[in-house]
């Protein structure tokens, strides 16, 4: 993955118990990290008569490719232009041991 690929920016960010003025605690989402991806294509699934059989899926799916950081886990929710996505799968291909491809799916809050 070349540097100029990493043309999408990725805020990631976690569950966490935060205490408010008052001394509540509430579960918010605290910023982890902030990387740069690059966004790669997804090949939509047909069937033998050419039928997209999951045209519905491809606008709340998104994968990225980002650089290796043990910060991230699937644990977590990603920001991606102003928008929370939940992570569905972390990939580390064995050719490129220095990168994730991370499959996200839009939250419906």
């Amino acid at each position: 993955m070349r540097a100029g690929e990493l043309r999408e920016i990725l805020e990631f960010q976690e569950l966490q118990r935060v205490k408010d003025e008052t001394g509540a605690v509430d579960n918010e989402y605290v910023k982890i990290l902030t990387t740069r991806a690059a966004k790669r294509k997804l090949t939509a699934v047909v069937n033998k008569d050419g039928v997209n059989a999951s045209e519905q899926f491809i606008g709340n799916m998104i994968v990225f490719q980002v650089r290796y950081n043990r910060l991230i886990n699937e644990n977590q929710q990603v920001i991606y232009k102003g928008l929370p996505y939940s992570i569905q799968l972390i990939d580390r291909p064995y050719y490129d041991l220095n990168t994730y491809i991370i499959t996200l799916k839009k939250k419906n809050d």
